[in-house]
């Protein structure tokens, strides 16, 4: 059997286990902030291409238009 640990030594065993679990958890909680960030910046990103997206096809459409304005004009 192995020889029981003294107080002393359980004590900084307890205080061992206790730095490695608050230092996985600060470094849980960095990546979670680090990865909540990207996607704000991945969102910013969809909106900016999107609302790009929608103002080429009102400059398409209003292309179409004047193309089809122009062809009912009557001639000169």
């Amino acid at each position: 059997m192995s020889a029981l640990l003294r107080p002393a030594d359980l004590r900084a065993d307890i205080e061992a286990v206790r730095r490695d679990a608050l230092a996985r958890v600060t470094e849980m909680d960095l990546l979670v902030a680090t990865l909540r960030d990207h996607i704000r910046d991945l969102q910013a990103e969809r909106d900016q291409l999107r609302a790009e997206l929608a103002r080429l096809r009102r400059e398409r459409l209003l292309e179409a238009a004047r193309w089809l304005h122009r062809g009912l004009q009557p001639q000169r």
